[in-house]
């Protein structure tokens, strides 16, 4: 059973590593702030979440296992909000605005101009 929780650990923190190289590559090719904060939100919580995981599988205890886990689902709550701050506080910059081809966000923040 050890062997097996080993391997699955192995396998786990392979793949997590696998996806923070993704990562990795899509922040430094990604065009602008936009595809380079998806790349680095899905990278950090996929990847993130499986390195834990794997972590977790292997600790020594439950309590250390449990922690490991608590961490993990502090990430992926925190991590997406993060990412909305971050992508909000880019769009009221307006420097990647003229890139655009389609502004939905433009569009609902007039609508609801007109209505107040």
């Amino acid at each position: 059973m050890e062997q097996v929780l080993h391997w699955s650990s192995v396998t786990l923190m392979a793949a997590g590593s696998f996806f923070t190289f993704a990562m990795t590559i899509g922040m430094l090719r990604f065009p602008d702030a936009y595809t380079r904060l998806h790349a680095g939100t899905k990278g950090l919580t996929i990847g993130g979440g499986l390195i834990l995981i794997g972590a977790a599988l292997v600790s020594p205890d439950w309590v250390f296992a449990l922690r490991i886990l608590l961490v993990g689902i502090f990430m992926l709550i925190t991590n997406p909000i993060a990412t909305q701050a971050v992508a909000r506080a880019n769009y009221s910059v307006q420097r990647a605005r003229h890139h655009m081809v389609l502004d939905e966000y433009q569009e609902f923040l007039e609508e609801e101009n007109h209505e107040s």
